[in-house]
């Protein structure tokens, strides 16, 4: 059994949820948004999934344009990022701090 306790997501972001992805697709319209239940699923961890949770959307980003646009959206809008790559990770490197989160993933 695991002692690590993730912290409770940010409610103010939560509610924000449905604006926030209008924007992401007005930023970055030519990316691939991942955002229904299933979809998101797929990252909610990576190869430890001893730790689980689920991201705010997922945005595959097809352009280094693409991923400052992103992450100066989420900046100033104090949404977190968690990068991922292949999610192959076995030591728990996608367990985060601040949830919830867009995962932009390497395309």
């Amino acid at each position: 059994m695991s002692l690590l306790t993730l912290p409770k997501p940010d409610e103010t972001i939560l509610r924000r949820r449905d604006e926030i992805i209008r924007q992401l697709k007005k930023i970055v319209p030519e990316a691939v948004l991942i955002t229904d239940a299933e979809g998101r699923r797929t990252f909610e961890t990576d190869a430890l999934t001893a730790y689980r949770c689920m991201p705010l959307a997922v945005v595959l980003p097809g352009s280094t344009e693409e991923v400052s646009a992103i992450l100066r959206y989420c900046h100033g809008n104090k949404i977190k990022v968690v990068p991922r790559g292949a999610g192959t990770s076995l030591s728990g490197a996608r367990c985060r701090s601040k949830i919830p989160s867009c995962s932009a993933s390497a395309a």
